[in-house]
Formats: C-alpha cells, sequence, structure tokens
C-alpha cells in the first residue's frame, strides 16, 4: 500500500535542504537545488507518494532549525533499516555539534569493533545527511572522506561548528 508523506525546503547555510516526513518523523533530508529530483528519488526508495507542504506544522520547522544550530533532538523514522544501521544513525545522532568520532569508534561505540567499512556503507546511505549528522564521521586519519555529494560541504559544515579549522 502506497503512502503519502509530505516534503518542505529549509534554507540553509550551505543550500537547500529538502526534508520528507510524515506522522512518524523525518524520514529522508537532502541538500538540493533540485525539489523534483528528491522527491522521485523519495517516490521510488520509500514507495509513497511525496507532496509538497507549502504550511508545514511550525513545530517541524523549529526542530529542523533547533537541529541545524545544535543539539535539538528530532524523531526520525528509519524504514527499511538494519539493527546494526539504527544503532549506527542514532548514534552518530547523538554526535554533539563540534566533535567528530571516526568510522572506527563509531563501529566500536554500536558493539561492532572492526566494523568501520560497514559503518562507512551506513553513513554512504544516510537518507537523513545533515540532521543525522554524518558529516561529523572521518576517516581515522581526521580526513573527511568523500563524503556525498561533495566534500567540501562536509568541511564546511564542520568549520562552521567549530569541529575543524580553516584552512588557507
Amino acid at each position: 500500500m502506497t503512502k503519502t508523506i509530505k516534503y518542505t525546503v529549509v534554507d540553509t547555510s550551505v543550500g537547500s535542504l529538502c526534508v520528507a516526513y510524515s506522522a512518524d518523523g523525518i524520514i529522508a533530508a537532502r541538500l538540493t537545488d533540485d525539489e523534483n529530483e528528491f522527491v522521485a528519488d523519495c517516490a521510488d526508495e520509500l514507495d509513497s507518494v511525496v507532496e509538497h507542504d507549502s504550511n508545514p506544522p511550525s513545530a517541524l520547522l523549529a526542530a529542523v532549525e533547533g537541529r541545524l544550530q545544535g543539539d535539538v533532538q528530532l524523531t526520525f523514522s528509519l524504514p527499511g533499516r538494519t539493527p546494526f544501521q539504527r544503532a549506527v544513525l542514532e548514534y552518530v545522532a547523538s554526535i554533539p555539534r563540534g566533535e567528530m568520532r571516526t568510522y572506527g569508534e563509531v563501529a566500536l561505540a554500536v558493539g561492532h569493533p572492526g566494523a568501520a567499512r560497514a559503518v562507512g556503507e551506513v553513513m554512504r546511505t544516510n537518507r537523513i545527511p545533515v540532521l543525522i549528522p554524518c558529516h561529523r564521521v572521518v576517516r581515522s586519519g581526521g580526513d573527511v572522506g568523500q563524503y556525498t555529494p561533495d566534500p567540501s560541504i562536509k568541511r564546511r559544515l564542520l568549520i562552521e561548528e567549530g569541529a575543524l579549522l580553516p584552512t588557507r
């Protein structure tokens, strides 16, 4: 049965953040200038009808803005995720603004030492980047890695949060 989810667009310091949500919480988010692509991807990945909400709940907007500015907790819907994937995403959501963890540290924290590559795969497929801050997870040497869609966005977010110093 196909369900209907809604989406809105929130302006951030690094571009437009499309946010899809339902009564269960936030389902997907993506930094993009192409709303149509976001809607098509969500419809396909989530087997849903995706409708623009021109009047999203003020509580949702306040929570998203709070999350972008600090560590406000949000309710996320993580359909189709394994227990390991959920554990990784929930742990990453708890990493405070201005801090970073390595893929190996995340793996250890969720009880799977040695699963750094698997953590990287969960980060790669994170449907809620920025809000579940996969940009705060870095390689063991501190390199930001090949953040999707653009490593410069990850670096910029980490600089804005005070986790990295600006480079000249």
